[in-house]
C-alpha cells in the first residue's frame, strides 16, 4: 500500500493525547498562514475526528503546505519531537515518489528499441531481444594503433581463461585492492555493445532487478554534450534532462547513492585538460561543461557520487588512469552467444540454421559476428538472401554482405516494387551524397555529424522524395532536448563502405575523381588502387583498412553487377585486379609491418586470391612446414593463417624454424595470442630478451622454451 501525505500527517496526530488534540485543533484556528490562505472554520474543526481533520487541513492547504502548516502548530503545543519527525517523514517519502518518478521516467526510455529496419511503429523489449555481451575486467593499457576489426580478430583468438570475466552488474562491487570503486571506465570498439550494456543495466536498476544500490542514475551521451555551449551548473545539467527533477537541486545528498553514466567518450568534442582546469566544488556554480566535466571526475565535485564512462578504445588516454577505479572491457559475443543472437531474431528456426551453417563455413565473417552490430548486419542480409532465394547469390565477401545490406534496406523500403537497378537510380543522389559525407570525414576520423556536416555534403534529410529510406536506414537520429538532430552511420564499417562507394562512383566521373584526395594524372583503376594502398599504409592506427578493403572489392565483378544502376557502367576490370594483386604481394613481401601485412592478406581475399594462403595451409596439413625454407611473405601468410583458424592453440611450437627478428616480428600477432611459445636459435639472455623485445610481449605472460637454452623464461 502506497503511503500518501495523509497517512504522515494522521499517524503523528494519532501521537496525541487527547488534551493535546484538543489544543492542536484550537491552535490550528489561529496559526499564522501564508498570504492566499484561509483558516479552517472553528466549527469544522469542533468535535472532529483526527482523520477527518487530515481531510480538512489538506483541502484547504495542498499536500506542501499542510506538512508545513501541521508542523508549525506542533511545535506551538510543544510537540517539537512529532513536528521533527513528520518533517522527516515527508522528506523521506518525497524523496521516494521522486525516485519512483526517476525509475518510471528511465525505464520508459529504454525498455523498447527499434532496429533500423522495422516498420513505422514496430518495436521490441530490450529484455526479449538483449543478448547478453562477455565482460572482462583489465588494465587501463596503452593505446593500440590499428583498426578496430583488427581488435575483433584479436578477441576470436584470446583464451577465455587468459581474461577476467565480470558481470556487468557487479562492476561497482569493491574488491580486495579498491575498497570504494567511484569511476569505473568500460572500453569496446565500435558496435560491441558499450551502449546496449548500458541500456540494459539502468533497466535492470529501474525494475528492482540489481544490487547496485543506487537510489539515482543519471546518463548522458557524449554526443548530446557537445551541443550544448552556455556555462551550466551540475544542478542544471541534471535539471535539463530530467524535468521531473526540476523542483530538486539536491542531486546527491549524503542519504543518496548517485551514478553518472557518460557514454561514448570517443564522441566528445571536449578539451578535457585535467593539469591546468580551475578547481570546482559546487553543484550549483555554473560553468563550461569540460570544466564542470573533469571536476566530477576528479572527485573535487560530489566525491560521493559514483561515475561511468564508456569508450571506444582510442580515447581512454582522454582521462589520466589515476582517475580511474576500475577498466572493464567488452569482448562482445562468444560462439554461443553469436548462435543465441540469431536464434532470438528469426522466428524461424530452419532459416536460423541455415545462417549459423553458412556463417560457420566463412571463418572471416563468422570472426567479425564477434560485434553485435555486425550479428545484426549479417542477420538482415542472410535472412533476405537466403530466406528469399535460397542459395542464389550469398554473400561470401564482407564487400558482398555490405553490397547486399544497402540492397536489402533499398528493397525494403521499396512500395512500388520496382527491380534493383531501377532503386539505385531512384536513389543514386542520396547514396552518392551520403558516401561524400562518409568518405570526407573518415579522412577526418569524425563519426557523427550534425546539421551543419550534412549541408556540407549536399544533404537536406527534409528532402523525404529523395532520402526517403536511404537516410532512415543508414543513419541512426537522436533528437536531443536541444532541438537539435545528431547524425551517424549505424556503424563504423557502414561508413567506411559507403566512404569506399564513394570514390568507386567518383572513379567513373573524372571530373569529380580530380577533386578527391585521390585525385590521379593517370586514371586506371589499379593507379587508384595503389593510391589507396599508399595512404593506408601510412594511417598510424590502420583506420582506411577496411575503406581499402571495401574498396577493392567493390571493383570485382560479383559487387559490380549488384551496383548496377548505381554505377554508371560495369566495367572489366581484371586485367587492373591482376596488377593489384601482384603489387599487393610484393608489399607484403617489402613490409615489415605485422598489422598491414595482416590488412593485405584481407585485401587479396576481398580480391578472390588467397593463393599465399592456401600454399601455407597445404604445408600446414601435409606436415610439411618443418622442411621448408619460409620467405617472409609465408610468415606472414602463417599468421593470417593461425589468426583466423578456429583452434584455440595453447602452444604455438616454431622449434624447428630458425627466426630472425623479421620473421618473430611479422609472427608477433599470432605468437601474442598464445600461453607458450616454443622457439630456436636463443642461447644467451641478451638473445631472449631481444626475442621478447621484437615481440612486444613484455606485459603478458609467456613462457619461452629452447633446446640450445637450458632454461624455462616468463616474461
Amino acid at each position: 500500500m502506497t503511503t500518501s501525505t495523509k497517512d504522515l500527517i494522521l499517524k503523528e496526530l494519532e501521537e496525541l493525547l487527547q488534551e493535546e488534540y484538543r489544543r492542536f485543533t484550537w491552535k490550528l484556528r489561529d496559526m499564522g498562514l501564508k498570504e492566499g490562505y484561509k483558516h479552517i472554520p472553528k466549527s469544522q474543526l469542533e468535535n472532529a475526528e483526527r482523520i477527518d481533520v487530515v481531510d480538512k487541513v489538506i483541502d484547504f492547504y495542498g499536500d506542501d503546505y499542510a506538512v508545513e502548516v501541521t508542523a508549525e502548530t506542533l511545535v506551538a503545543i510543544n510537540k517539537l519531537d512529532l513536528a521533527d519527525r513528520l518533517k522527516r517523514d515527508v522528506q523521506k517519502f518525497a524523496l521516494q515518489r521522486l525516485k519512483d518518478d526517476h525509475k518510471s521516467f528511465l525505464k520508459r526510455k529504454f525498455e523498447c528499441v527499434s532496429e533500423c529496419i522495422a516498420k513505422p511503429g514496430e518495436q521490441s523489449l530490450l529484455n526479449e531481444v538483449f543478448t547478453k555481451v562477455h565482460m572482462t575486467e583489465g588494465e587501463y593499457g596503452e593505446l593500440n594503433y590499428k583498426h578496430e576489426v583488427r581488435e575483433i580478430e584479436v578477441a576470436s583468438k584470446k583464451g577465455r581463461s587468459q581474461v577476467q570475466p565480470i558481470n556487468c552488474n557487479n562492476i561497482f562491487i569493491p574488491s580486495e585492492k579498491s575498497p570504494r570503486i567511484r569511476t569505473v571506465l568500460t572500453k569496446g570498439i565500435a558496435g560491441i555493445g558499450k551502449s546496449f550494456s548500458v541500456q540494459k543495466f539502468i533497466l535492470d536498476w529501474a525494475a528492482g532487478n540489481d544490487s547496485s544500490g543506487f537510489d539515482f542514475i543519471y546518463i548522458f551521451p557524449f554526443r548530446e554534450l557537445n551541443l550544448i555551449k552556455k556555462e551550466i551548473s551540475l544542478v542544471e545539467l541534471v535539471q535539463l534532462y530530467y524535468p521531473h527533477l526540476k523542483e530538486w537541486e539536491d542531486v546527491s545528498s549524503v542519504d543518496s547513492k548517485v551514478l553518472f553514466i557518460f557514454d561514448g567518450l570517443d564522441e566528445s568534442r571536449f578539451e578535457l585538460d585535467f593539469a591546468s582546469c580551475m578547481k570546482l566544488s559546487d553543484t550549483k556554480t555554473a560553468t563550461a561543461l569540460d570544466v564542470l566535466l573533469i571536476n566530477l571526475i576528479k572527485g573535487d565535485l560530489l566525491l560521493s557520487a559514483s561515475l561511468w564512462i564508456t569508450s571506444r578504445p582510442a580515447a581512454t588516454s582522454y582521462i589520466p588512469s589515476e582517475q580511474i577505479s576500475r577498466v572493464t572491457e567488452i569482448q562482445g559475443f562468444e560462439d554461443q552467444q553469436k548462435e543465441e543472437y540469431f536464434r532470438k531474431r528469426f522466428k524461424d528456426q530452419t532459416l536460423t540454421e541455415k545462417i549459423i551453417s553458412h556463417m560457420r563455413t566463412l571463418r572471416s565473417l563468422h570472426v567479425m559476428c564477434y560485434v553485435p552490430a555486425f550479428c545484426w548486419i549479417i542477420a538482415t542480409v542472410l535472412g533476405h538472401t537466403l530466406g528469399e532465394n535460397g542459395n542464389e547469390n550469398i554473400p561470401r565477401t564482407l564487400t558482398e554482405v555490405y553490397t547486399h545490406f544497402l540492397l536489402v534496406l533499398l528493397t525494403l523500403q521499396n512500395k512500388k516494387h520496382e527491380n534493383r537497378e531501377e532503386l539505385l537510380k531512384q536513389n543514386q543522389e542520396a547514396i552518392l551524397n551520403l558516401g561524400k559525407l562518409a568518405f570526407l570525414n573518415l579522412e577526418r576520423n569524425k563519426l557523427i555529424f550534425y546539421e551543419h556536416d550534412l549541408r556540407e555534403c549536399g544533404i537536406d534529410i527534409r528532402q523525404s522524395s529523395v532520402y526517403s529510406g536511404v537516410c532512415r536506414e543508414i543513419f541512426k537520429e537522436d533528437p536531443t532536448f536541444l532541438k537539435e538532430t545528431v547524425y551517424s552511420f549505424i556503424h563504423l564499417t557502414v561508413q567506411e563502405y559507403f566512404a569506399a562507394l564513394y570514390v568507386c562512383t567518383s572513379f567513373q566521373n573524372k571530373s569529380l575523381l580530380k577533386k578527391l584526395l585521390f585525385a590521379l594524372r593517370r586514371h586506371r583503376l589499379c593507379d587508384v588502387y595503389n593510391n589507396a594502398l599508399s595512404k593506408a599504409s601510412k594511417s598510424r592506427n590502420g583506420h582506411l583498412d577496411l575503406f581499402l578493403r571495401f574498396l577493392l572489392g567493390l571493383g570485382m565483378e560479383n559487387n559490380q553487377t549488384l551496383l548496377k544502376g548505381l554505377l554508371l557502367k560495369t566495367e572489366d576490370n581484371l586485367t587492373d585486379i591482376q596488377k593489384t594483386t601482384k603489387y599487393i604481394k610484393q608489399l607484403i613481401k617489402m613490409n615489415t609491418s605485422p598489422e598491414r601485412s595482416l590488412n593485405l592478406f584481407h585485401c587479396l581475399s576481398e580480391l578472390n586470391d588467397n593463393s599465399l594462403v592456401e600454399e601455407i595451409k597445404v604445408s600446414l596439413t601435409s606436415g610439411n612446414l618443418s622442411r621448408q625454407k619460409l620467405s617472409s611473405s609465408d610468415y606472414s601468410a602463417l599468421a593470417y593463417v593461425l589468426l583466423m583458424s578456429e583452434d584455440e592453440l595453447d602452444t604455438l611450437d616454431l622449434s624447428r624454424h630458425l627466426l630472425g627478428d623479421e620473421a618473430l616480428l611479422r609472427l608477433m600477432p599470432a605468437a601474442r595470442l598464445h600461453k607458450r611459445l616454443i622457439t630456436a636459435g636463443i642461447r644467451t639472455e641478451e638473445q631472449y630478451q631481444q626475442a621478447l623485445n621484437t615481440l612486444d610481449i613484455k606485459d603478458m605472460i609467456r613462457t619461452v622454451l629452447n633446446k640450445n637454452y637450458n632454461q624455462t623464461h616468463k616474461a
